[in-house]
């Protein structure tokens, strides 16, 4: 009985050792860091024209934002769904499933949604602001 004790108390002894020491660290690191955070430049408002007037103008600019934001991913994800429609279907041409007639088709509509996803994101900023 008395080995376990012993080893109990040296394991406890390590825990205590480790928290405290991963403490110290971390008040450390927390210290090393505020000199470097004093130089940080002034957080910039939303680019939206509601910026300035007041908390609700400003929370109103931030979600214009956010709104063309996620419209810039829609975009995104449109130009890559094309895209990988044009690679899937050039593989069935390569393979003879499909024809060149297809994967041209193909690659003209996703250019004309691509511009239009573009033309309408532009437009509903300029509805938005």
């Amino acid at each position: 009985m008395s080995t376990f004790s012993s080893v109990l108390s040296r394991v406890s002894v390590k825990a205590k050792s480790a928290w405290a020491r991963l403490f110290t660290a971390g008040l450390l690191s927390a210290f090393a860091a505020a000199p470097a955070l004093a130089d940080l430049p002034q957080v910039e408002g939303p680019t939206s024209s509601g910026a300035g007037t007041g908390l609700m103008g400003t929370l109103s600019g931030h979600v214009q934002d956010g709104i063309v934001l996620g419209g810039l991913v829609l975009c995104g994800f449109a130009f890559f769904k094309v895209a990988e429609a044009s690679l899937v279907t050039f593989g069935e041409v390569r393979n003879d499933r499909a024809s060149w007639t297809k994967f041209g088709s193909i690659v003209v509509v996703g250019i004309v949604l691509l511009v239009a996803v573009i033309w309408l994101l532009g437009k509903s900023a300029e509805v938005i602001s």
